[in-house]
């Protein structure tokens, strides 16, 4: 019974061990940025490695005058970023949460 015992606690062990060392990978196998929309063509790029205001109509880019500019500039800067390898994870009305594996 005590050898049972023993085994059964000795499994649980290293399944909470193995469950952790898991959980470690996957925190550190991706890195995140969040794009911010904040005002007619003023986009906020909080990168891993640097923050930028962006004004897009000072980089000569035209928001359509029929679209809605929260939406169409969020939706350029998913594109323009997707093109560097992120992805998005999540947005909501004036933000975007993007991803990518560490380099």
């Amino acid at each position: 019974m005590k050898k049972y015992l023993l085994f059964l606690i000795a499994a649980t062990v290293l399944a909470c061990v193995s469950v952790r060392s898991a959980d470690k990978t996957e925190t550190g196998k991706y890195e995140f940025a969040i794009v911010k929309w904040d005002g007619p063509d003023r986009l906020y790029y909080n990168m891993p490695d640097k923050f930028e205001l962006v004004h897009l109509r000072t980089q000569r880019i035209n928001i359509p005058r029929d679209a809605q500019e929260e939406e169409w500039c969020l939706t350029y800067a998913a594109n323009q970023l997707a093109k560097e390898g992120w992805e998005t994870v999540t947005l909501d009305s004036r933000r975007i949460l993007l991803r990518r594996e560490r380099r």
